[in-house]
């Protein structure tokens, strides 16, 4: 609308001018050199006007020829860069697919149109990634740590290299490197840590830990599980040769996670070697106290060799008066009941648990356990069937022959940083691998044969009283008296 407007009133103008001129006829008169010219103003005008556009006309093909070079090279250049553009969209698109050799291709394409060598090496890094040729990859990579500005990115690929062939050695080492120039790169931090994880280097680890602590990489809680595990795992390998050290690490384990047992565990074991069997006491407390374990108790009951069984029983009631509403605390006060033979008070602690939730084998056997101190032998033969088919606990007491705790591989080790450090869960490797099966509910061994019924007649004892034994099953053969006084019976009555 408004160049029509324009266009209308520049008629309009044009209009006017011809009939000013019309009406006002006029001669122009040129002196040049001797020559004198006169013409009407109105053609005098029109050939000036002519003149002008003829001179600009010329002027602007001067230009052109004058600027033609340089933008003609512009044009072929901005041809090139979009031709580079498009090559590099096309190898990030068959890289992003899988397509190895497309994405290769089109990055050796983009590599000679742009001049880009970073951005150009790292595509060809990734498309060489892509197709498999990790080692015209990592060449790639390697170039990159020329220029400051993509050595970050270079060592990230070089570390991931590394640790799919497994060189945790080198993965560290890029990593390293990284992490100390990228302050917030989260992926060296994590590539470090598992390194250094996957070698054992437990030292190397907690002391990036606590760098990653500083930068804020994890959340507190899951670092200060993290740290207790590593502690631990230190501790351990270093118990043989620097016992010092190994007491110091378990107690600041201790003191990152309370409630990790393993290290509760292993540092009072290791103060009460030196006599400090008060602090030592103070750990399993406070452990407890954050998070009941069987084996924290089990380490409690026997904390002082010289104790006796009553002195041991009366620390155990008083540790479990430290979190008294927890299952562990219900089922060892259980414990303590059945060892002394309150069967009223076992019975009062066991019956809620069997209506709160699914009874376990440990459970189950328990019960069969009061039963039998009850005299119920038939009901106690149902619940030991019944411990038979219901799911198995973990049993923390069978792990050692030797009687140690937690005696977890260097493997299991690492597993744990991540296991209980991300998710604050103990691992159980036998149990996991359903070891032990047979032996899972080892109250068993406290449920005698029934006892003989007295009757009427029969041949008689010493006593006067006629005794009969249990009827055997049809398949049965039984045991003959020869057979009864091999050394197999024995281990069997054992």
């Amino acid at each position: 609308m408004i160049r029509l407007i324009l266009a209308v009133a520049a008629a309009i103008l044009a209009a006017a001018a011809g009939a000013f001129f019309a009406l006002n006829p006029g001669t122009a008169t040129f002196e040049f050199l001797g020559w004198r010219a006169e013409l009407p103003f109105v053609v005098a005008a029109g050939g000036l006007i002519l003149f002008a556009f003829l001179f600009l006309v010329l002027w602007w093909g001067i230009y052109l020829a004058w600027t033609s070079p340089d933008k003609m090279k512009a044009f072929l250049s901005r041809r090139r860069r979009e031709q580079g553009y498009d090559a590099l969209e096309k190898a990030l698109i068959a890289s992003a697919a899988g397509d190895g050799e497309a994405a290769v291709r089109q990055a050796a394409r983009a590599d000679a149109l742009l001049e880009r060598p970073a951005l150009s090496r790292l595509l060809a890094a990734r498309a060489a990634e892509a197709a498999g040729n990790l080692e015209g990859a990592e060449a790639h990579y390697e170039a990159l740590l020329e220029d400051k500005r993509t050595q970050v990115v270079a060592h990230r690929g070089l570390a991931q290299l590394a640790h799919e062939r497994g060189d945790q050695q080198t993965t560290e080492e890029h990593a390293k490197d990284a992490f100390a120039k990228a302050k917030g790169a989260r992926w060296a931090f994590e590539a470090l840590l598992d390194s250094q994880i996957a070698q054992g280097r437990w030292e190397a680890a907690l002391d990036t830990l606590n760098e990653g602590e500083r930068r804020k990489q994890l959340p507190l809680d899951q670092i200060q599980r993290r740290r207790a595990v590593i502690m631990t795992a230190a501790a351990m390998s270093l118990e043989e040769e620097q016992a010092d050290r190994a007491r110091d690490l378990a107690e600041a384990a201790t003191k990152a996670a309370p409630g990790f047992a393993p290290a509760a565990t292993l540092a009072s074991r290791l103060l009460a070697q030196s006599r400090r069997h008060k602090k030592a006491s103070d750990v399993l407390e406070t452990a407890w106290q954050a998070a009941p374990h069987p084996v924290l108790a089990r380490s409690y009951k026997d904390l002082r060799k010289s104790d006796t069984p009553t002195k041991r029983l009366e620390r155990l009631k008083a540790l479990v008066e430290l979190a008294p509403e927890h299952r562990e605390s219900q089922l060892l006060k259980a414990q303590i009941a059945l060892d002394e033979g309150e069967s009223a008070v076992a019975e009062r602690i066991l019956l809620p648990l069997l209506e709160e939730t699914t009874p376990s084998a440990r459970v189950c056997a328990m019960v069969a356990r009061l039963y039998r101190l009850q005299d119920r032998d038939e009901d106690a033969r149902r619940w030991m069937t019944r411990a038979a088919n219901a799911s198995v606990e973990a049993d923390w007491t069978d792990m050692d022959e030797e009687g140690r705790p937690f005696p977890y591989t260097s493997d299991d080790w690492k597993r744990m940083v991540y296991v209980y450090g991300d998710e604050a869960r103990l691992i159980h490797p036998r149990h996991e691998r359903y070891e032990g099966a047979a032996d899972a509910v080892p109250e068993t061994a406290l449920l005698e044969a029934p006892r003989p019924k007295p009757v009427t007649g029969g041949v008689t004892q010493g006593t006067g009283t006629a005794f009969y034994d249990a009827p055997r099953q049809p398949d049965d053969p039984g045991v003959g008296e020869a057979e009864s006084e091999g050394p197999d019976d024995e281990g069997r009555a054992a």
